[in-house]
């Protein structure tokens, strides 16, 4: 995980308890691997909360990270300069580029998955080709084995060629991209914005999410037009460090000396003047 690759000494995790009081036992599992130092039973944005300022049972932190629903986001977006935060994620979204050569129902499958991530979850396709959005509607609409809410937020774009299918995604800079065209490398060369690439018809976002990305906690709602997914510099500080001797003080005063009298700050200048004399 990103934070031990950063060399974080303390890495807590906070999980809502289970009917009965416990702690899922996968979750347990994935916290032991993954070298976490504290669990504390407790969720949503109280979870949020506790990790900024401290209560009697759960110690402050200095950094949150990971998604949540709509309370923990806001929540985080409370706190944040009192704690730092990754970023605001949510709700989930994919964006499919599809031309003729797409496989319905993959592209039908994958919309379902990301369906059920939340009922505000946005599933896109656009394609070059009729054909396959008429598939993969029709696909969709014959699954009666799951109502989920978020189906209602598909949107099947037909666009006349690859270039405005890319224009497109690059302006929506989706959190998840698949592209299922015949040349995925190089279309990949023209992409600018996403969170995380999917290339070809074997790479599921779901892949993604538990096995072959790095982490699962990626930009959304079109915020990956200058943000990336969460990586070890989020956990880093870069710190610079000055020593100026007497001479290269005297090299530079000239610039500093007519920068801050411009500015009107003659304390600034009078700083340098005065070791300088």
């Amino acid at each position: 995980m990103p934070a031990r690759v950063a060399g974080v000494k303390r890495i807590v995790v906070t999980t809502p308890p289970q009917p009965d009081g416990s702690i899922n036992e996968h979750t347990l599992a994935a916290c032991r691997i993954a070298g976490v130092s504290e669990v504390y039973k407790v969720g949503g944005a109280q979870a949020i909360a506790a990790l900024t300022y401290g209560t009697a049972s759960v110690p402050k932190v200095d950094m949150i990270v990971g998604p949540g629903n709509v309370y923990v986001t806001a929540a985080k977006k409370m706190v944040y300069g009192d704690v730092g935060i990754d970023m605001l994620a949510g709700p989930s979204e994919v964006l499919i580029i599809s031309d003729s050569t797409g496989e319905p129902g993959f592209i039908a499958a994958d919309i379902r998955a990301q369906a059920e991530h939340d009922p505000n979850a946005s599933c896109v396709l656009v394609s070059t080709d009729k054909e396959v959005i008429d598939a993969v509607c029709a696909e969709l609409k014959s699954d009666a084995l799951d109502a989920l809410p978020a189906l209602e937020n598909v949107a099947l774009l037909r666009v006349k060629d690859l270039d405005s299918a890319i224009d497109f995604s690059n302006e929506y800079a989706p959190e998840h991209l698949e592209i299922m065209v015949a040349d995925e490398e190089e279309a990949l060369t023209r992409i600018q914005s996403a969170g995380s690439i999917f290339l070809g018809p074997y790479s599921p976002v779901a892949a993604g999410d538990y096995a072959s990305g790095p982490n699962h906690i990626l930009p959304t709602g079109g915020c990956a037009r200058f943000q990336s997914g969460l990586n070890v510099g989020h956990f880093l500080k870069r710190i610079s460090v000055q020593r100026l001797t007497r001479q290269g003080l005297s090299g530079i005063s000239d610039i500093v000396i007519g920068l801050s009298e411009a500015e009107g700050l003659k304390y600034h200048s009078e700083s340098v003047k005065k070791r300088l004399k």
